[in-house]
């Protein structure tokens, strides 16, 4: 059984990023390259993919963003 994918709107994405020390440009750039998709009419981005492209960020430690949802055991 698999984890369904988890999306973030707009302004969660945005929070999360800037509470990681992104300014506005990066926050712009990161959601550019990684969406958005329209879920139900509403255009979202996908978790995995925002918290992988962020974890580049050179001032973050690789664990640190950690949006993506926990294996199931």
């Amino acid at each position: 059984m698999s984890i369904p994918p988890r999306y973030l709107d707009r302004d969660t994405a945005i929070s999360l990023l800037a509470a990681q020390g992104f300014n506005h440009l990066d926050i712009e750039c990161v959601l550019d390259l990684t969406g958005p998709v329209h879920r139900q009419g509403t255009p979202v981005w996908p978790a995995a993919a925002v918290e992988r492209l962020a974890a580049r960020a050179w001032w973050l430690h690789k664990d640190e963003l950690g949006l993506a949802m926990p294996q199931a055991a």
